[in-house]
C-alpha cells in the first residue's frame, strides 16, 4: 500500500501537485506560501502575553510522563486534572513574569552566571566545566541560551516573591502571643485499645463469613489481565552481531586523531569590575589599569586583589580562577582576549556586558591524542551502533508496514526472521520489562488490539527497542468466588471485628470519664495502664501523632476538671486520651535565637498571605481569558 503511493506520488499525480505549486509561486513569489500558513493557536491571554497550544501540550507531555513513571497503574493518570493543572500553573508563571517585567526588576547576567558556575550539576571536581554543562543542558533537550533564559525567568520570580514577602512584620504582641500558643504545654494520658488485643475472641462461623463476603464482594476482585504475543526489536542486540571491517576502524580513528588537533583547553582567571549609577566604563577602565599595574609591579597577589575588587560572586571567593575552559565558552570580547594571551600575562581592560575585566592566563593543557588500541573498542561499539542502527530503522519500518497489514504476527515474524514471543498475564498495572512501559500497557488494553483484535502499532517501551503485539488470552476483571478467598474473607472479618470492639470499649470509655468515672477504675476494669506525660508539647515526637494532634486539637480543661478525647491510631486502633492542665509558652524562656526563629515565622506567614493576596489581586486587574475547548481539555 505504501510502496503504491509513492509510486503515484511520481506519476501523474505527483507532476499535477508540482505543477500547481510551481504555478502559484510563479504568480504570488513565495509569499504566496503565507496564505498556506496560520498563527500559532493561543490556549490562553495574560494580558498582552499568550500561552501557546504548542508550549501547553509540549509541558502538558513532559509533566504527564513525570506523573506516569511514578504511578503504579497508568489508570490512575487523570489527564483531565493533570491538564487543568499545567495551564493553571503557566498561567500563574506568566503573571508573576509579566509582573516582575512591569515592576523593573530584572536578571543581571552576573547573577545568571554566579548560579550556573556554581550549580553542582556542572561541576567537575569542584569546579565549573564547560563540557559538562553542555552535555547537561544537552541531555534536557536544552541549549546554553534556552537554558539561561528558563533560569534568568526563574530568578525574576523569586526576586518578586522575596520582594513581597519581605513586606510582612509582627509586632512584639504577636510574637509573645505565636510564643504562648506554639510552645503551650499539655499534660496528657492516654490508654490504647487496639484490635490485636481482641482477635482471639473473634470465632466467625460460615454464615459470618459468607454474609461478609457476601456484602463486600467487591473487595475480592481479580484484576482484569491479558496474555500477549509480540515480536521485539533491539538495536543493542543488532550491534552485538555486528562485525567491524579494520579499514573502517582505521579510518574512524584517522577522523578522531584530526579532530583532536588543536583543541587546548585554558585556566584564567579575572577580575570583573561591573558598571552601574556609582561607576561607568570609564571610571571601571581606569581602575582595572591600576589593578593591571599592581600586578605587573608584583605588589599585589592576583587572587587577593580579585578576592577584593572582583564583582563576580561565582569566581572571586577562589581569588577569580574560572577554571579550564574551551573555546566557545565565554562571550567574544573574553574569549578573544583570552586565547590570544601567554601563560602567566594580564590583558589590557576587556569591556564586555557584564563590565571590564583583568584577565590572567593561568595554565594552557593541550591534551595527547589517544593510542588505536585505547580507541579500539570504543570505536568499534560506535561502528557496530551507526550499522546496527541502519538496520534498526530499516526494519522498524518494514515492521511497522508488516504488523499493520497482516492478521497476525506470523507473517512479519516469517519476513523479519524474527522470534515470536509471549507474555503475561499482566493486568492494567503492568507486567515486567518492556510490559511495565505505560505505553505498552495502554496499547495492549486498547480497544484496537483488546476488542477489535488488530495488532497494535509501533511501541518503544525503552531507548533501542521497538515492539508489535497482538492479545492472545482476555480475562475480564470479575468478583473471585468465596471458595478462592475464604481466607482473605476470615482475615478482613476478624481485623473489622477485633477493630469495633476496640472502638466500642474506647467509646464506653470516653463517656464514663467525661461523666467523672475515675481513670483508675477504668485502667483496673479494661486491665490497661495510662501512659503519662506532662509538660507535652506540640513537637513531641515521643507520644503517637494522633495522640499529640488529638490532645492540642481539645478544648482546654476547665479549673479542676478534664477533657477527654479519643484518637484514631495509624496502625489502627483507638487511644483515650485525657488533658488535666495547659500552660501557655513563655516566651522570655525562649534563647535569642528562637526568638528570631518565631519572628522570622510569623514575618514568612504573613508575607505569604500577602504575596497570595498580591497573586490574586494580579489575575483580576491583568485578566485571563483562556480557550476551552479540545486543546485544553484533551476531549
Amino acid at each position: 500500500m505504501l510502496q503504491t503511493m509513492r509510486e503515484q506520488a511520481r506519476g501523474v499525480f505527483g507532476y499535477i501537485i508540482v505543477g500547481a505549486i510551481v504555478l502559484v509561486l510563479s504568480i504570488f513569489g513565495f509569499g504566496a506560501l503565507n496564505f498556506f500558513v496560520t498563527s500559532e493557536p493561543v490556549v490562553a491571554e495574560i494580558g498582552e502575553a499568550e500561552i501557546t497550544e504548542s508550549a501547553y501540550l509540549n509541558m502538558v507531555e513532559r509533566q504527564r510522563r513525570a506523573q506516569l513513571a511514578q504511578l503504579p497503574d497508568p489508570s490512575f493518570l487523570d489527564e483531565d486534572a493533570l491538564r487543568a493543572q499545567v495551564l493553571e500553573g503557566m498561567i500563574e508563571r506568566t503573571l508573576l513574569l509579566e509582573a516582575a517585567r512591569s515592576a523593573g526588576l530584572g536578571a543581571p547576567e552576573p547573577a545568571l552566571d554566579a548560579e550556573i558556575l556554581r550549580d553542582p550539576n556542572f561541576l567537575v571536581d569542584g569546579r565549573f566545566d564547560a563540557a559538562r554543562f553542555r552535555i547537561v543542558l544537552a541531555g534536557v533537550g536544552m541549549t546554553p541560551l534556552s537554558y539561561r533564559e528558563a533560569l534568568g525567568d526563574d530568578l525574576l520570580v523569586r526576586q518578586l516573591a522575596n520582594s513581597i514577602d519581605a513586606t510582612g512584620f509582627s509586632t512584639e504582641v504577636e510574637v509573645r502571643a505565636m510564643a504562648a500558643l506554639s510552645r503551650q504545654e499539655r499534660d496528657v494520658a492516654w490508654m490504647n485499645f487496639l484490635p490485636e488485643e481482641y482477635s482471639a475472641q473473634i470465632e466467625p462461623d460460615d454464615i459470618d463469613l459468607r454474609e461478609h463476603y457476601d456484602a463486600n464482594n467487591r473487595d475480592y476482585l481479580a484484576a482484569e489481565q491479558v496474555t500477549v504475543e509480540y515480536l521485539r526489536l533491539d538495536r543493542f542486540a543488532l550491534a552485538a552481531e555486528e562485525s567491524v571491517d579494520e579499514a573502517e576502524l582505521l579510518a574512524a580513528y584517522d577522523a578522531e586523531i584530526a579532530a583532536f588537533e588543536g583543541q587546548e583547553r585554558r585556566r584564567s582567571s579575572h577580575i570583573l569590575l561591573s558598571l552601574d549609577d556609582d561607576r561607568d566604563e570609564a571610571a571601571a577602565i581606569e581602575l582595572a589599569l591600576d589593578l593591571r599595574s599592581r600586578l605587573e609591579a608584583g605588589e599585589e597577589e592576583f587572587a587577593a586583589l580579585a578576592q577584593e575588587y572582583s564583582d563576580d560572586p561565582g569566581s572571586a571567593a577562589q581569588g577569580g580562577d574560572l577554571g579550564f575552559a574551551v573555546q566557545g565558552t565565554f562571550v567574544p570580547p573574553f574569549e578573544r582576549a583570552l586565547f590570544a594571551l601567554e601563560v602567566g600575562e594580564l590583558s589590557e581592560p576587556v569591556v564586555s556586558q557584564f563590565g571590564v575585566h583583568v584577565i590572567r592566563l593561568e595554565e594552557v593543557a593541550q591534551t595527547d591524542p589517544p593510542s588505536l588500541a585505547r580507541m579500539r573498542p570504543t570505536l568499534e561499539q560506535r561502528l557496530r551502533d551507526a550499522s546496527a542502527q541502519t538496520r534498526f530503522d530499516a526494519l522498524s519500518v518494514d515492521l511497522e508496514t508488516l504488523a499493520y497489514e497482516a492478521p497476525d504476527l506470523a507473517e512479519p515474524a516469517n519476513a523479519l526472521g524474527l522470534e515470536i514471543q509471549s507474555a503475561g498475564p499482566f493486568s492494567r498495572g503492568g507486567g515486567e520489562g518492556d510490559f511495565a512501559a505505560p505505553a505498552v500497557i495502554e496499547a495492549a488494553f486498547s480497544d484496537e488490539v483488546l476488542a477489535n483484535g488488530y495488532n497494535s502499532q509501533l511501541l518503544e517501551p525503552s531507548d533501542g527497542v521497538l515492539l508489535v503485539l497482538r492479545v492472545v488470552t482476555h480475562e475480564p476483571e470479575r468478583i473471585l468466588d468465596f471458595e478462592e478467598v475464604v481466607a482473605r474473607v476470615r482475615d478482613d472479618y476478624v481485623l473489622r471485628a477485633s477493630q469495633a470492639r476496640a472502638e466500642a470499649d474506647a467509646g464506653a470509655v470516653v463517656e464514663r470519664l467525661a461523666e467523672g468515672g475515675s481513670v483508675s477504675g477504668v485502667a483496673a476494669e479494661y486491665e490497661r495502664e495510662w501512659e503519662q506525660w506532662d509538660g507535652l508539647t506540640r513537637s513531641d515526637r515521643g507520644a503517637p501523632a494522633p495522640v499529640v494532634q488529638a490532645a492540642f486539637a481539645a478544648e482546654r480543661p476547665k479549673e479542676g476538671a478534664r477533657t477527654v478525647v479519643d484518637a484514631t491510631l495509624a496502625a489502627g486502633g483507638v487511644a483515650v486520651v485525657t488533658i488535666t492542665a495547659v500552660r501557655p509558652g513563655d516566651y522570655a524562656a525562649l534563647t535569642e535565637v528562637e526568638q528570631e526563629q518565631l519572628k522570622s515565622l510569623l514575618q514568612r506567614r504573613y508575607g505569604g498571605s500577602e504575596f497570595e493576596l498580591f497573586r490574586g489581586a494580579l489575575r483580576r486587574d491583568v485578566g485571563v481569558a483562556q480557550r476551552s475547548d479540545e486543546a485544553v481539555s484533551g476531549r
